[in-house]
């Protein structure tokens, strides 16, 4: 099991949620207006700072995190720079 960390511009989120729908992969947490500084500069939402961020956890069995990280990345390569879709996979070690 992986556990996905999907970041990315408040604009592209119905297209990531469609993604995660078209893989199968059941369940996510989406934290829809995140404020923050990365690669692409600094979105906090103001005049100073347009534009949001928006975040996505969830959690998929191997096969299919591969699927969705893949098809992530072929929809990041569609996207211009500025837009800096990231994706940070990490390995579930335990579930309560």
């Amino acid at each position: 099991m992986k556990l996905l960390f999907i970041f990315c511009p408040g604009s592209t989120i119905d297209h990531v949620r469609n993604l995660i729908d078209v893989h199968e992969v059941h369940g996510f947490t989406e934290i829809p207006e995140a404020g923050g500084e990365g690669e692409t500069g600094r979105r906090m939402g103001s005049r100073a700072w347009p534009g949001v961020s928006s975040v996505v956890i969830t959690a998929a069995p191997e096969g299919k995190a591969v699927e969705l990280t893949e098809a992530l990345t072929a929809f990041a390569e569609t996207c211009s720079p500025d837009e800096g879709i990231r994706v940070y996979q990490v390995p579930v070690e335990r579930v309560i």
